[in-house]
């Protein structure tokens, strides 16, 4: 394999780590705004429901 061959391989694999690191900040941004958000997500309001209901037995 030559030098040429062998660059371009390492390119095609850097730009495949680049996507994947892209995808897993876009999943932490995500999250993070989620969790910071003062409007609870409807699985919150699902277990707050749950929870009020409870509290009322």
């Amino acid at each position: 394999m030559d030098e040429k061959e062998q660059l371009k391989e390492m390119e095609l694999e850097l730009q495949e780590v680049k996507e994947d690191l892209r995808d897993m900040l876009f999943d932490i941004r995500a999250y993070l705004m989620e969790a910071q958000t003062p409007i609870p997500n409807d699985l919150e309001k699902e277990k707050l429901r749950d929870e009020l209901e409870a509290g009322r037995r």
